[in-house]
C-alpha cells in the first residue's frame, strides 16, 4: 500500500508499506477519506519525528481482530486512529480500535 509520511520539516514522502494486520481489538479500514487537522501537521514538527500522523478515517472494513464482533469486512465505517501509533489514516489502509469505530449508513457520504 501507499502511505504518506510527514517529515518534521513538513515535507511529505509517499512510501510503500505493508497493509497493517489488526491486533485482537482493532479494525483495519480501506481508507476512502482521511481528515486533516492542524495537529496532524504540528505533531511531526513538535515531536521532531517523521510519521503518518492522520487520525480521522472513513472507509470500508478490510479486516478485523479476533475479538471484534461489531464489524465485518465490507462494512462502511468511520473511526479515530490512536495518535502517535503506526497505521495512521494518511495511507490506503488504516488501523483503529473497535471502540473508536462506528458504522456509516449507506445513504451517507464518506466525507
Amino acid at each position: 500500500m501507499k502511505e504518506a509520511i510527514v517529515q518534521p520539516d513538513l515535507q511529505v514522502n509517499i512510501v510503500d508499506s505493508e497493509i497493517p494486520v489488526p491486533k485482537d481489538d482493532e479494525v483495519v479500514t480501506k481508507v476512502v477519506v482521511s481528515g486533516s487537522n492542524p495537529k496532524d501537521w504540528k505533531r511531526p514538527v513538535m515531536s521532531k519525528q517523521a510519521m503518518n500522523s492522520g487520525d480521522d478515517i472513513a472507509g470500508v472494513v478490510h479486516q478485523v481482530g479476533r475479538n471484534v464482533y461489531e464489524f465485518k469486512p465490507g462494512d462502511r465505517v468511520a473511526a479515530f486512529h490512536q495518535m502517535m501509533a503506526p497505521g495512521g489514516s494518511f495511507a490506503e489502509y488504516a488501523v483503529s480500535w473497535a471502540h473508536t469505530t462506528f458504522h456509516i449508513p449507506n445513504h451517507t457520504s464518506f466525507e
